[in-house]
C-alpha cells in the first residue's frame, strides 16, 4: 500500500475555478457533445461515467487542449477570443493521461523530471520535486529503474507523478485502471486520494460507478451529448 503522509503547506495548491460554456462537437454529423456548460473547481474530485462512445474521452481531450471543438468558451477568461488562446489556458491548467500511459525511455527519475526540465528549473529544484513525487507514489526504490521494465500499475503511477510535479490545476484520468490487478488498483487509489488532499482537481472516467475507495465529491454522467450531475 502507498504510505500516506501529511503534505507540507507549500504543496497545497490554491483553488482554481474554470467555467466552460458552449462546448460542442459533432463528427460525421453525429452530435458527440451538445452545447455543454460546466463549472469546475480544483477542489473537486469528479467521477465521470457514461457508456462506450458517449464522449468521455473526447470531453477530456477538449478541456486539456488536445482536441479542437466546434464551439467553446471560457466564460471567466479574457483569453477566450480564439481557440488558440483558450488552448494555451487549458494546457496550463489541465493535464490529460491516457488509459495506457506513455513513458519515455530512461529511468523513472528521468520520466518524472521531464516536464520540470522543460520549465528550466535548477537541478536542485528538479531533484527535490521528483523526490516528493516518488514519495507520493511510493516508488523511491525504483528511481533508477528503466521505465520499460515497470508493471502496468507502476507505469500509471509514474505517469501521474510526472503530471503532478508540473503543478496542473486538474489531472484528467481516462479509464486509468484498465487491465490492472487488484493490488495495482489499490496503489493507484492511494496516489489519487493523496493528490486530492493536495487540492489537485481530479476528473476520472470510468464505466464502473462503484469506486468507493476514491474520495470523489462529484459524479457527472455523460449521456447523448449532455452532462448530468448525479448522486455519489
Amino acid at each position: 500500500m502507498t504510505r500516506k503522509f501529511d503534505p507540507p503547506h507549500q504543496m497545497k495548491a490554491t483553488e482554481v475555478n474554470v467555467n466552460l460554456e458552449k462546448v460542442s462537437l459533432s463528427i460525421n454529423k453525429q452530435i458527440i457533445l451538445d452545447n455543454l456548460s460546466l463549472q469546475l473547481s480544483s477542489l473537486h474530485s469528479i467521477l465521470m461515467t457514461g457508456q462506450n462512445g458517449s464522449g468521455k474521452s473526447t470531453f477530456l481531450k477538449i478541456i486539456s487542449g488536445l482536441l479542437k471543438p466546434d464551439t467553446f468558451r471560457l466564460s471567466k477568461s479574457d483569453t477566450n477570443k480564439s481557440w488558440s488562446a483558450s488552448r494555451k489556458y487549458l494546457r496550463k491548467h489541465f493535464c490529460y493521461l491516457h488509459q495506457t500511459p506513455y513513458l519515455f525511455s530512461g529511468s523513472v527519475h528521468d520520466n518524472i523530471a521531464y516536464g520540470l526540465k522543460q520549465q528550466g528549473l535548477s537541478r536542485y529544484e528538479i531533484d527535490h520535486k521528483v523526490n516528493e513525487a516518488l514519495k507520493i507514489i511510493a516508488l523511491q526504490n525504483l528511481s533508477k529503474r528503466d521505465s520499460r521494465t515497470l508493471s502496468g500499475g507502476e507505469r500509471q503511477r509514474v505517469a501521474i507523478a510526472r503530471s503532478w510535479v508540473t503543478s496542473p490545476s486538474f489531472i484528467l484520468l481516462d479509464e486509468p485502471f484498465t487491465n490492472m490487478d487488484k493490488h495495482s488498483r489499490h496503489n493507484c487509489y492511494d496516489v489519487i486520494n493523496q493528490l486530492i488532499e493536495y487540492n489537485t482537481g481530479i476528473i476520472l472516467t470510468s464505466h464502473d460507478p462503484q469506486n468507493g475507495e476514491l474520495s470523489f465529491n462529484r459524479h457527472l454522467h455523460l449521456f447523448q451529448g449532455t452532462i448530468n450531475e448525479k448522486d455519489l
